[in-house]
């Protein structure tokens, strides 16, 4: 493992590094699965002011940071769409792909379920798009799949999966 690495709570002077790390892992992550006009249009310029309204009311956002560079981020709080049995969410959790795969997502998902139960909350789930590979990465973490829906993409129709963990220690204490 190279470098130094930092997990801190996430700062208005982040909007932009969100916004370009939550923009490119898209197009890596969903390259051959959203279609390619859809991830062409998606822009970091665009995206800044949205992060930076987003920064102001967040419940919970953290950014991991390694050698000085924000590798990525996770977001989290109320559930927003009742799923029976769970109260708190992972709104997202994003990596630029060179800062995949080196424990910086299991150190941001714990971060964030250790601030979600140190708000009262006990469980939580998460949706993810069918087919991405992160689906192992919360598999590995001990999530179970509790439900599914289907949503319009770039004008194409997927099933998105909820994973779930009953209980936010189980996570923490990874």
């Amino acid at each position: 493992m190279s470098g130094m690495d930092s997990i801190r709570p996430a700062t208005a002077e982040d909007a932009a590094s969100i916004a370009r790390v939550h923009v490119e892992s898209w197009k890596t992550t969903y390259r051959g699965i959203v279609p390619d006009e859809y991830l062409a249009r998606l822009n970091v310029e665009e995206r800044t002011p949205r992060w930076r309204e987003i920064l102001k009311s967040s419940d919970h956002l953290v950014v991991a940071e390694r050698d000085g560079e924000l590798a990525g981020f996770a977001s989290g709080g109320p559930i927003r769409e009742l799923i029976d049995g769970y109260d708190a969410e992972l709104y997202a959790i994003y990596l630029l792909e060179k800062f995949q795969r080196a424990g910086i997502g299991s150190r941001l998902m714990r971060e964030i379920a250790r601030r979600l139960e140190q708000d009262g909350f006990r469980s939580m789930a998460l949706w993810v798009i069918e087919g991405n590979a992160a689906v192992r990465f919360y598999e590995t973490l001990g999530g179970v799949r509790v439900a599914a829906k289907e949503r319009a993409i770039g004008g194409a129709v997927f099933t998105l999966a909820a994973y779930g963990w009953p209980n936010l220690k189980s996570i923490a204490a990874q």
